[in-house]
């Protein structure tokens, strides 16, 4: 057991004997506290004081005094509400080095984060979900990387991630790209236009709309109204009345109603454009580094909340309102009733989504299911959880919104209907050639070959899209800025990447052998000791960044690890102009040890982790 471990098992023995309390070892929150003066890691006692129902200052001092003779402390204090200890270091390099040089898959290394059995668990996580009427844009990516680092991080601590994906591959919105082509694509094709396929399909998207607008224009002139003259109320009913009398609005619901109905001419035109869509999709996601276990198609499960709805409906758990269409009552969460099936008898996403939930219970199993979906779904979500609960699925309890802030333009808000996005494809485009310049500018590119050079150059620009989004606090709307992104002197995915090939360089070029290293009484300079703390605590920041479903929280602790080798490369050289050669392979030991682990932070956020650059 690590001494980490082992503080925590005794902070728990000790709180049950003095306190009567319960608390599990792993809810004791170990830190670095700000001044290394005070110890190497310290325990806030106000989570406690409530439990204890003591002050947080007596708890401190009874801690302390249960801890002083604990094997592997040198010494433990009270400092205020603090709980402060000093521990054992040569005992604890030696302890901490080893375990981070094992393989991640032996239990007893470092990098083994397994919850134990019972906590672990069958997770869906459904993220992506992209729409066949336009490419990627950064919005989506913010999706997918925050998906995939969910992913990584809950498959890391011992859960089995099944990662979905559902392809919207139907619906009006796919409709107004279909029709748009159809009036004024005049045999438009990726070959003729050059056009990635959902490239050109989203440009029709946008004309679609620029197409509304203008006749939405002719409409309002037409009855001489204007907005300026209205409230908020008669300008929702004005638009009411124009979607219901638009010629364009109307084309597009008939050719939905066609398509469901199965017409052979609408589903070809339907088909052409999807194929088109999905391989450039797929395009974007290989650049991106994503995978999914299973992916689904609206097209193929949009049938299936049928029958749930019928089956409410029969049980009287859904009804009919005046127009025919079928409805939930939400009187419980203080909302209007949710309209399930339309009058004319077509679905809704909502009829889709219920369908899709039921669907994949009975075939995955899962004990919990996460959708990664921007905020701006959260009432999506809660009435869509809500229905499930009221039809008497009481694996509900067990589904999750995840979600996340937007991301803006400098210019302001994203808008696909406008065309005012930041293009996926091309955004990686920009960022290899600025990595590009960047590498040869600085002359910090290795002997490498054109090839090689290519794959690196790749590489940093997909760490610095990753790395931006993840470093930023999921729940927080973010603005991206690219030039930032790929600094190599600051907060950033290719810094990191720097750090673990310079690491890398650094124990090629000494030739030792760190594995071989068994003793570490030659560490202790503050540098080490800082480089050693953050280290032991590694495994518990990502159980907690899993726990919190907090990709950021990795992201932070992998920076400050990177830091940390910074200031220690600089202070001390690590194996040339040391004179004792067991210092200089203790050293070397411990920034393999780093750089073990920095790899491990890098990849449980789809970074790759360069040997060399």
């Amino acid at each position: 057991m690590r001494i980490e471990e082992r503080i925590q098992a005794a902070l728990s023995d000790a709180l049950k004997e003095h306190f009567n309390a319960d608390l599990a070892p792993a809810e004791f929150d170990l830190e670095p506290p700000p001044d290394a003066s005070l110890g190497d890691l310290a325990c806030a006692c106000f989570p406690l004081a409530k439990l204890c129902r003591r002050p947080p200052q007596q708890i401190a001092s009874t801690l302390a005094e249960s801890l002083a003779s604990l094997p592997g402390i040198a010494g433990a204090a009270a400092a205020g509400p603090y709980l402060n200890l000093n521990i054992e270091r040569p005992a604890w390099f030696a302890q901490v080095i080893p375990a981070a040089l094992r393989p991640a898959e032996d239990p007893a290394s470092l990098l083994y984060h397994l919850l134990p059995e019972p906590e672990r668990a069958c997770v869906a996580l459904e993220f992506s979900c992209p729409n066949t009427n336009k490419p990627q844009h950064l919005g989506h990516v913010r999706n997918n990387i925050l998906g995939q680092g969910l992913a990584e991080l809950l498959k890391a601590v011992g859960h089995r991630v099944i990662r979905l994906n559902l392809i919207n591959d139907r619906g009006v919105h796919i409709c107004r790209s279909m029709l748009a082509w159809q009036r004024w694509g005049n045999g438009e094709t990726p070959e003729s236009s050059g056009l990635k396929g959902d490239h050109l399909v989203g440009r029709y998207y946008v004309l679609f709309a620029e197409k509304l607008k203008e006749e939405q224009d002719a409409w309002l002139k037409a009855r001489n109204l204007g907005p300026a003259a209205m409230d908020e109320e008669q300008q929702r009913e004005i638009q009411r009345r124009f979607e219901e009398q638009s010629e364009l609005q109307g084309a597009v619901r008939a050719m939905l109603r066609a398509w469901e109905e199965g017409d052979p001419e609408v589903r070809a035109l339907w088909e052409r454009i999807n194929g088109w869509v999905l391989p450039g999709l797929e395009e974007t996601y290989r650049r991106l580094g994503l995978r999914f276990d299973k992916v689904y198609r609206e097209s193929e499960t949009w049938v299936l909340g049928l029958s749930v709805v019928k089956r409410g409906l029969k049980e009287g758990l859904l009804k009919r309102n005046e127009t025919g269409a079928v409805v939930c009552p939400l009187g419980e969460l203080g909302l209007e009733p949710k309209v399930l099936l339309r009058s004319d008898g077509t679905s809704i996403y909502m009829t889709q989504d219920l369908g899709n939930a039921v669907t994949r219970h009975e075939e995955l199993g899962f004990d919990r299911m996460i959708y990664v979906v921007g905020n701006e779904q959260e009432h999506h979500f809660k009435v869509l959880f809500h229905i499930l609960k009221r039809l008497g699925y009481e694996w509900a309890e067990h589904l999750q919104h995840y979600s996340y802030g937007m991301v803006n333009l400098t210019t302001g808000k994203m808008k696909s209907r406008e065309g005012r996005v930041v293009d996926a494809d091309e955004l990686l485009d920009e960022l290899e050639e600025a990595c590009r310049r960047i590498m040869e500018e600085s002359r910090k590119r290795a002997e490498l070959d054109e090839a090689e050079q290519a794959a690196i150059n790749r590489s940093l620009a997909q760490a610095a899209l990753k790395y931006y989004v993840l470093r930023v606090n999921p729940r927080l709307d973010m603005t991206y800025d690219p030039e930032e992104s790929i600094d190599l002197a600051g907060n950033t995915g290719p810094y990191l990447q720097y750090a673990h090939a310079r690491i890398q360089s650094l124990v090629r070029k000494s030739g030792l052998d760190p594995a071989a290293v068994g003793e570490f009484a030659k560490l202790g300079q503050p540098e080490e000791v800082e480089l050693l703390k953050a280290l032991a605590l590694w495994p518990e920041q990502v159980r907690l960044a899993a726990q919190q479903l907090n990709p950021a929280r990795l992201a932070g602790r992998t920076y400050e690890l990177a830091r940390a080798f910074s200031r220690f490369f600089n202070a001390h050289s690590v194996y040339d102009r040391v004179e004792d050669p067991g210092l200089a392979a203790q050293r070397v030991a411990l920034v393999a040890a780093v750089g073990v682990v920095l790899r491990q932070g890098l990849e449980l956020m789809g970074i790759d982790a360069p040997e060399r650059i």
